[in-house]
């Protein structure tokens, strides 16, 4: 499985590892912070990038509830997200918003 990379985004679309009759199904997009903040502030536009994109197997027709973390990091204002979406078999969706850590960071101050 691996990174697709759809309209600056990349997404991962886990519920295809496991068919697309297996409910719920799991996608996982990365998203710059603006690119998080237009889709928090649209959920319809959001709703409608999830559907053209083929996210799911079907359309959803219900985005939320949308849970979000604040960044770990206070000093970086816009973190870059992970969004995990959760899509029901009636075509609900949940959406957790997570800052992406920044690994690459953390392991050069480690040597």
């Amino acid at each position: 499985m691996q990174w697709e990379k759809v309209n600056g985004t990349q997404v991962m679309r886990i519920w295809q590892e496991e068919g697309k009759d297996v409910w719920p199904q799991i996608s996982v997009l990365r998203v710059s912070n603006a690119t998080y903040l237009k889709f928090s502030q649209d959920p319809k536009g959001f709703m409608k990038f999830v559907n053209e994109q083929k996210v799911f197997s079907k359309d959803v027709i219900v985005a939320g509830p949308w849970v979000s973390l604040s960044s770990v990091d206070q000093k970086d204002a816009s973190p870059d997200w992970v969004l995990t979406m959760v899509h029901g078999k009636r075509s609900t969706m949940i959406v957790a918003a997570l800052p992406q850590l920044k690994q690459e960071e953390a392991s050069s101050k480690m040597r």
